[in-house]
């Protein structure tokens, strides 16, 4: 079967016949939405840093009218439309935005509690060395001996010596601790 051009032709004009009838009746569908749609703005005033690294794409739409389109990650999270005299909030995620009617935005973030700060261990106190025994021996006349040293207890004592091998130990009240 032979396609001639001028099937082709009629089909492509009265595509485009209807297409043409049937966009005004969807872009009617719309006409009721808040925003106006980026076609419909006179002009785009500015791009403004949000405090979270986020971003709002700011529109004049008309005397004393703008619109803020807020992304974040390449995102739309919201918009905001100004147009009575007063300033328009949004909140998202604790991030805090502010369109005013001059089209100025300005932007916080919700203040986190900061967290309660995690005690130091104190390091475990290293174990003091016993006391080394400080041992005095003095030689008396007579072959005795006097050795002077610190008791069990930690009292300073002394052991008296005689020649044969007997001794005495006494601490420093001068009582008697041991033989």
């Amino acid at each position: 079967m032979r396609v001639t051009r001028r099937p082709v032709r009629t089909a492509a004009v009265v595509t485009g016949a209807v297409a043409a009838l049937l966009l005004p009746a969807a872009g009617a569908a719309f006409a009721d939405s808040p925003v106006p749609a980026a076609s419909d703005r006179a002009v785009f005033w500015r791009n403004v840093d949000l405090a979270d690294g986020s971003l709002a794409k700011v529109y004049q739409d008309g005397p004393g009218r703008f619109s803020a389109e807020i992304y974040a990650g390449g995102s739309l999270i919201d918009t905001l439309v100004s147009g009575d005299g007063k300033p328009v909030y949004g909140e998202n995620n604790g991030l805090h935005v502010v369109l005013r009617p001059d089209g100025t935005v300005s932007s916080w973030l919700d203040e986190a509690p900061a967290p309660a700060p995690k005690p130091k261990p104190e390091p475990a106190p290293e174990p003091k060395p016993a006391p080394k025994p400080s041992t005095k021996v003095v030689r008396l006349p007579g072959g005795h001996t006097a050795t002077f040293f610190t008791g069990k207890d930690g009292r300073p004592c002394v052991k008296l010596s005689v020649p044969g091998g007997k001794s005495w130990i006494y601490d420093l009240h001068g009582t008697l601790v041991g033989r």
